[in-house]
């Protein structure tokens, strides 16, 4: 820095008065400090935003962890129960892809949608039955998303997408349209309408590989009837319980199913006798056993609680004749006993 000297001999040479020189080297000390304030406080504001962690407790309280499940094709996601989609949702593209599109390591969980966190990033992708007339952040715009229709909506806390994968009637049982939705779980996230069009790509091409089309849904539901190998329902798309349903149905009575009527909901009638799947039933209260499970039975027929959850899956018989023999015989097939 100058010395008072420096500016006397510089004052002499240009015959200007020192006070000048003096000045500008004041103004030149309050540049640098306010430029020092300045960087001080912009420090002091980055310090003030939290690190983005991921949640230490992992599945959530209302999550599930992942497990084994078989996956899809064609058509056939738009037919599965929300528990299963979610699951064939988180698992449609392997851990890897989802981190090189979110931007970071994932974690993953299943319930009603598939959800997943990065540390700035919150995700949801599931099945719904339309597109939506808007969303939470306004009107949406139309789009297309791997050659589907598209809706989008973006602000600055995320964007919704909604992508008609099949084209059906609203309401008809079936959900064929996948909602991807990302928000930021930070202050400043991350851009996100890129990387929802970017899942969304993924999703669809990990759960439609080449299969089967939906069958046509009549106006009560009714679909034509399928012969299929018999097995468990787990899992399966709707229509496709329907017809294992069917099939149990008949070798069970004792007569050819040819003359079943499965319906698109996970449901079937033949000879006076309907046997129906329910992914959320009411909660049963039982009164006996059937297969080794628990069920309730009364002048409204058989109820067979599948799982531990009184108000989970369950199978429904109604109709005429021995119900109980019936579901008895039933039961353990479509449980892959």
């Amino acid at each position: 820095m100058a010395t008072p000297n420096d500016y006397r001999a510089i004052a002499r040479k240009t015959d200007r008065p020192m006070w000048i020189w003096a000045g500008c080297a004041l103004v030149s000390v309050l540049l640098l400090f306010g430029a020092g304030i300045v960087v001080a406080i912009t420090l002091l504001s980055q310090d003030d935003e939290p690190e983005a962690e991921l949640p230490t407790v992992w599945p959530s309280r209302s999550g599930q962890e992942l497990r084994p499940v078989a996956m899809p094709t064609g058509e056939m996601v738009a037919a599965l129960t929300d528990e299963t989609a979610a699951q064939v949702l988180c698992q449609a593209i392997p851990e890897q892809r989802w981190e090189e599109i979110l931007g970071g390591r994932t974690l993953r969980e299943a319930g009603q949608s598939c959800h997943a966190v990065t540390a700035q990033l919150d995700v949801s992708a599931q099945m719904a039955p339309a597109l939506p007339d808007d969303t939470s952040r306004g009107l949406p715009t139309k789009t297309t998303v791997a050659g589907k229709l598209a809706v989008i909506a973006t602000d600055k806390d995320g964007t919704s997408l909604s992508v008609e994968l099949v084209e059906v009637a609203p309401h008809n049982g079936a959900s064929p349209v996948l909602h991807v939705s990302i928000r930021s779980r930070v202050v400043k996230g991350p851009e996100t309408e890129k990387k929802a069009r970017a899942l969304a790509e993924a999703l669809i091409a990990g759960a439609m590989p080449p299969g089967p089309k939906l069958p046509k849904i009549g106006k009560d539901g009714e679909i034509a009837l399928e012969k299929t190998e018999p097995g468990p329902i787990k899992d399966k798309p709707l229509p496709v319980i329907s017809w294992l349903l069917c099939g149990e149905l008949g070798r069970a009575l004792g007569v050819p199913d040819g003359t079943a009527k499965p319906t698109f909901f996970a449901g079937c009638e033949l000879n006076g006798v309907t046997a129906d799947y329910s992914e959320l039933s009411t909660a049963v209260a039982p009164t006996t056993t059937v297969a080794g499970r628990p069920a309730q039975v009364d002048g409204r027929g058989v109820v067979v609680q599948l799982t531990d959850d009184p108000a989970g899956q369950t199978l429904k018989f109604k109709g005429t004749g021995d119900l109980v023999a019936l579901a008895e015989k039933m039961v353990p097939p479509l449980l892959g006993r």
